[in-house]
C-alpha cells in the first residue's frame, strides 16, 4: 500500500463510529511503513495493534488502541483505562499510545498521565508518516516520541524539527559535492578541509568542519571509493556525479534484497564547462547578522522559528527545552563577553532538557542555533562577525535578557 493511500485511509476512516475495524487495520498499515512489525489484533480482552520494534537490546512493544468518533473528539468516557492497563500487561509492552481523530478536553490529558497512556491524532500520525517518506525516522526515535504520556503535540513538533535536521543534511552532501567539484577545477586541481570549509555557501549553510569530515570518509570507503588522498590532506573527486549517484542507487537494491541492475538509467546532467569562471567569486550580499532565522513565534507550548526567506523551513523547540537552553546562556554570559553555539552544546552535553528528557547532542543542536538567533532577531545580542563560530556578545545588559527569558517562557 501506498503512502498515500494510507494517508487517505486513515482520512476516510477515522470518523467510521460504526466500523472501528477498518481504522484499526489502517493504523496497522501506517505502523508497518514506520518500520514496525505491526499486527491488527481487536477483539475483546486485547489490544487493537500491538507494534514491535526489533532492535536488539533497545526492543519494545506497544499497545495501539484505535478510536473512532463522528464528532472528531475522543472523550474521557470512551476510553477504557483499566483495559488499556490490562492490555499491556498481557501484551507484555512497554507503550500504550491511544489513537483519535482527536481529544476532549477536561480530565482525559490527566487520566492519560495517571495510566501513562500517550494521545495520538490521525492528523500527528500522517504527519509522522509524511517526515518518514522524506527521510527515515528510526525506531529509537519513535520509542522516545512513545515514552511521554498525555498529548503528544509538542513531542511531534519536536520530532519533526529533528527529522528536519537531519533531511537538511542531504542538502549539505550536495553542497559539499559542488563545491569541492568547483575547488578542483581550480589552478590547484585538489581541495582540502579548510579550502572547503572557507567557501561561501559552505558557511552559508553553516556546514561544520566535522560534517565535512564525514561525508569525505564515507565516500571513501573502498566500495565506494569516491575520493582519493592525493598527498597529505589533499583529495580529488574521482567519479562524475552520475556514477556515484549511481553507486549509491546499487547499494540501496542490495540492502532492499532486490536484485542489482546492471543497466540502469540514470538521470544525468548535460557536462558543464568546467574551464569557465571556474574562479570566479560571485558577488553576494553582505552579511549583516550571524543567524539563518527571520522570523519566531510560540504556538502552544512551543517556540517556532523560520530560516532562509526564498526557501523557507521551521523548526520548533517545546518551552521546557528553551528554558534550559536560555539558563546555559545566561550562565555563559555570567562568565565571559563572547559566546557561541559549542559552549552551550557542552554545557547541555548529559543534561536534561526537561525532567526524564536528556539532552540528544547533535540531534538537537539546532535548537541552541535557533535560540541564539531568536536573541539576535530581539536585539538582545549581537553578531560579532565571525564565522567559525558563529560568536556573540550581549546588545543589551544581562538582566534585559534574563527578564525576557522568563516573559517568553510564561507565554505558552
Amino acid at each position: 500500500m501506498t503512502l498515500e493511500e494510507i494517508i487517505q485511509n486513515l482520512k476516510d476512516t477515522q470518523n467510521k463510529s460504526d466500523a472501528p475495524t477498518e481504522y484499526e487495520i489502517v493504523l496497522t498499515d501506517a505502523f508497518r511503513f514506520l518500520g514496525f512489525q505491526a499486527k491488527t489484533i481487536g477483539g475483546k480482552g486485547d489490544t487493537d495493534v500491538l507494534l514491535t520494534a526489533n532492535i536488539g537490546k533497545e526492543s519494545y512493544k506497544v499497545d495501539v488502541d484505535g478510536k473512532t468518533s463522528k464528532n472528531e473528539k475522543i472523550s474521557d468516557a470512551q476510553i477504557n483505562w483499566l483495559s488499556l492497563k490490562d492490555h499491556k500487561e498481557k501484551n507484555n509492552s512497554n507503550f500504550v499510545v491511544v489513537a483519535g481523530p482527536g481529544f476532549a478536553g477536561g480530565n482525559l490529558e490527566k487520566r492519560a498521565k495517571e495510566y501513562n497512556v500517550s494521545l495520538l491524532t490521525t492528523d500527528e500520525l500522517i504527519k509522522i508518516l509524511e517526515a518518514h517518506s522524506k527521510y527515515p525516522f528510526t525506531l529509537l526515535e519513535l520509542k522516545d516520541l512513545f515514552a511521554e504520556a498525555g498529548y503528544l503535540t509538542e513531542q511531534v513538533d519536536d520530532l519533526l524539527s529533528q527529522n528536519l535536521v537531519r533531511r537538511s543534511f542531504l542538502e549539505k552532501f550536495k553542497t559539499i559535492i559542488e563545491e569541492i567539484e568547483k575547488l578542483q577545477n581550480t589552478r590547484l586541481g585538489y581541495f582540502t578541509f579548510e579550502s572547503l570549509a572557507g567557501r561561501e555557501k559552505i558557511q552559508e549553510l553553516e556546514i561544520e568542519l566535522e560534517d565535512i569530515e564525514n561525508i569525505i570518509q564515507l565516500l571513501r570507503i573502498p566500495f565506494i571509493n569516491a575520493i582519493s588522498e592525493i598527498d597529505k590532506n589533499k583529495f580529488v573527486f574521482t567519479l562524475e556525479k552520475r556514477d556515484l549517484s549511481n553507486t549509491f542507487f546499487q547499494i540501496s537494491q542490495l540492502i532492499s534484497s532486490r536484485p542489482l541492475i546492471t543497466t540502469t538509467k540514470v538521470i544525468s546532467e548535460e557536462p558543464t564547462d568546467t574551464k569557465k569562471d571556474v574562479e570566479q567569486i560571485d558577488e553576494i550580499e553582505e552579511r549583516t547578522i550571524g543567524t539563518k532565522y527571520y522570523k519566531w513565534t510560540i504556538r502552544g507550548t512551543s517556540l517556532f522559528a523560520t530560516a532562509r526567506e526564498e526557501n523557507p523551513y521551521e523548526h520548533s523547540c517545546p518551552v521546557d527545552h528553551f528554558k534550559t537552553i536560555m539558563s546555559k546562556i545566561i550562565e555563559a554570559f555570567e562568565n565571559q563577553n563572547v559566546i557561541n553555539n559549542d559552549i552551550i552544546y557542552q554545557a547541555l552535553v548529559d543534561q536534561e532538557l526537561s525532567p526524564n528528557r536528556v539532552f540528544k547532542g547533535k540531534a538537537e543542536e539546532y535548537k541552541i542555533r535557533m535560540i541564539l538567533g531568536v536573541l539576535e532577531l530581539e536585539g538582545l545580542t549581537k553578531w560579532t562577525g565571525s564565522l567559525r563560530p558563529i560568536e556573540y556578545t550581549l546588545d543589551k545588559p544581562l538582566t534585559d535578557l534574563i527578564k525576557w527569558s522568563n516573559e517568553t517562557a510564561d507565554k505558552k
